[in-house]
């Protein structure tokens, strides 16, 4: 028995072009038309017939073409007419498949293509979903990104920046943490010693010189483009010098770095951001803004809240009752997880004896994480307290803060991932709270009352 094999048809790029251009209300080139009838010389095929049958539509008179529909000024009547040619050749699902073979059309016409590419980075779905998370300092600060931390004047959050940009500059890791080491341009907006003393302070502690660590000892102000320009030309210059890339910019402190302008206006904070992220695309560098907590710091950072809408990542830094000792709380973290919670103690570096014989002492932060022992100044005179109730005031305060979602089963759904079991005295927990004048309910809703309330109750 034998058996015949039927060789399968392919359509040539010639006649896709041609039958591509017609079926989108345009004219094929003779000399495409001319490949195709040499390519698909049988008539009796149906890619033979079909170039046969373009072949005719090209030598009909143009009166001919406008009444057939070939040719109208009602584009879609006209697409019609002539998919209608490509139909009853080769079939509608043919035809369908042609037209949406994109990486056919990419090849066949490249210049047309070529014409419609976005210079927007364009991904698909999830495509980048395994990519790394880069850090100059792991799982606190991502790399390339607008970060800050904030708190009330004496939290110690100018003595953490300082800290951080040493251990960069000097490629030292940061309570276990891997850094990546680099350049670090630091912005003192305040002026003065504080700063290089709190430096020398570190280095007489670790044993080592911050020496890629750079300051600019006036305040900058992003909002103005000369002023972005000349940071550029610093971290080019300290590239220059160090040979090393700037990996963070410190901007300390926002208000000192504003150029008078408005902090609670959206349009002000918006050219702010935009002047931080000139800096932060232009160099590569992280740029870390140290920024003043409103009046009532369960509010968070204070100034539009813009700003922390456009940052990556955003710390609270508070002390911990009144001794030498920092909490550092991650109030936003884009990309990862947030850190835990930890306490940080100072400690005192002496740096030299002045022409008085008066000793001169600064403070670094010692970067050994621990469980924070602070009692929240609220609950200070609330008599009674557990632990239990002080980490259901802490789980309000922080939602409430991050002006999150605040209710009784959120709330509860927060203690029990802290492994405290709330499935029993939750509610009389909250209710001492609520008779201690700290907060009050709607319904589901938990509202933290205003701190001047909550003085006033506290202190009756």
């Amino acid at each position: 028995m034998t058996v015949q094999l039927t060789a399968v048809e392919t359509v040539s790029d010639a006649l896709f072009t041609c039958s591509y251009l017609w079926a989108h209300g345009k004219q094929y080139s003779r000399s495409d038309l001319d490949k195709a009838l040499h390519q698909h010389k049988d008539p009796t095929t149906r890619y033979g017939k079909l170039v046969a049958r373009l072949n005719q539509i090209s030598a009909m008179p143009y009166e001919e073409l406008c009444e057939a529909g070939y040719l109208d000024t009602d584009r879609k009547q006209m697409t019609v007419a002539r998919r209608s040619v490509l139909v009853e050749e080769i079939g509608e699902e043919e035809m369908n498949a042609w037209l949406s073979d994109v990486q056919r059309i990419h090849r066949v016409f490249p210049d047309a293509v070529a014409k419609f590419r976005t210079k927007l980075p364009l991904s698909r779905g999830s495509e980048g979903f395994d990519v790394r998370q880069d850090y100059i300092l792991k799982h606190f600060l991502p790399a390339q990104s607008l970060c800050s931390i904030y708190g009330p004047s004496g939290s110690y959050k100018s003595f953490l920046a300082v800290s951080w940009a040493c251990h960069i500059a000097a490629g030292k890791s940061w309570a276990g943490k891997k850094v990546t080491p680099g350049a670090v341009l630091y912005v003192v907006g305040e002026g003065g010693v504080g700063v290089p003393r709190r430096i020398r302070a570190w280095e007489q502690v670790h044993g080592k010189q911050a020496e890629n660590l750079w300051l600019v000892n006036r305040p900058v102000f992003p909002v103005r483009e000369s002023e972005v320009t000349e940071v550029l030309l610093a971290a080019r210059q300290i590239e220059a010098e160090c040979g090393v890339p700037v990996r963070m910019v410190v901007i300390d402190t926002l208000a000192r770095c504003f150029g008078g302008n408005d902090e609670n206006d959206a349009r002000d904070m918006g050219a702010f951001i935009e002047g931080c992220d000139v800096i932060k695309q232009k160099t590569g560098a992280t740029v870390l803004v140290v920024h003043h907590s409103g009046k009532d710091e369960a509010k968070g950072a204070r100034g539009s809240s813009s700003f922390r809408a456009a940052l990556d990542t955003e710390f609270n830094v508070k002390r911990e009752g009144d001794g030498k000792a920092l909490i550092l709380t991650c109030t936003k973290m884009k990309d990862a997880e947030e850190p835990e919670r930890k306490a940080y103690d100072l400690r005192t570096a002496e740096l030299y004896t002045d022409e008085d014989g008066e000793l001169l002492c600064s403070l670094v932060v010692h970067d050994e994480p621990r469980e924070a022992k602070e009692i929240a100044p609220e609950l200070a005179s609330v008599s009674r307290l557990s632990d239990n109730h002080t980490a259901l005031w802490q789980a309000i305060r922080s939602r409430t803060a991050r002006g999150d979602v605040c209710t009784r089963t959120v709330i509860r759904d927060d203690l029990k991932a802290m492994g405290l079991d709330a499935s029993k005295h939750f509610s009389r927990w909250l209710q001492k709270l609520v008779e201690s004048g700290l907060v009050n309910l709607d319904g589901e809703q938990i509202h933290i009352q205003n701190l001047r309330e909550v003085g006033e109750q506290v202190g009756r």
